[in-house]
């Protein structure tokens, strides 16, 4: 019967080995440190050449006359719009103020600017434009004068 019973004992293989404990938690530690440490060092490191930079560019500018730091220059032009859709809205209102309004051109020989819109009627009251009376035919004066001046 010994034959036919389980083996219990473990295969035993006379080459492989364990390691008897985990991780050295020691030599992590260290190592974690050490490089934290290093990363300290390059960072105040960095910072240090930054100022150092910073420091030979402010030096290397001339220096700034007293009367110039009060001053402040505007860039030469063409400037940018700083709005341009106001701006064009503000120019669109001038223009039409000016063309809706009646104001003295010359006031010794009588030269008046009047509004577009009455200067079309009066242009029509006094048919000072040539008409058709239909399409095709020649354009006729309406005050009784030819296009090149003279009465007919």
């Amino acid at each position: 019967m010994a034959e036919n019973e389980p083996n219990t004992e473990e295969p035993r293989n006379p080459h492989v080995h364990y390691e008897p404990g985990d991780v050295n938690a020691v030599s992590v530690t260290k190592f974690g440190i050490g490089m934290a440490f290093l990363v300290l060092v390059f960072l105040f490191g960095v910072v240090g050449l930054f100022r150092y930079f910073a420091k030979r560019a402010a030096e290397a500018q001339p220096p700034v006359p007293p009367m110039g730091a009060m001053v402040e220059k505007l860039p030469p032009g063409p400037r940018l719009e700083a709005n341009p859709s106001l701006d064009m809205k503000e120019m669109r209102e001038a223009e039409d103020r000016k063309l809706k309004q009646y104001a003295w051109i010359d006031p010794d020989k009588g030269v008046v600017q009047i509004p577009v819109d009455r200067a079309m009627d009066l242009i029509l009251e006094k048919g000072l434009l040539p008409v058709r009376s239909q399409p095709g035919a020649p354009m006729v004066p309406t005050a009784g004068k030819t296009p090149s001046g003279k009465t007919p």
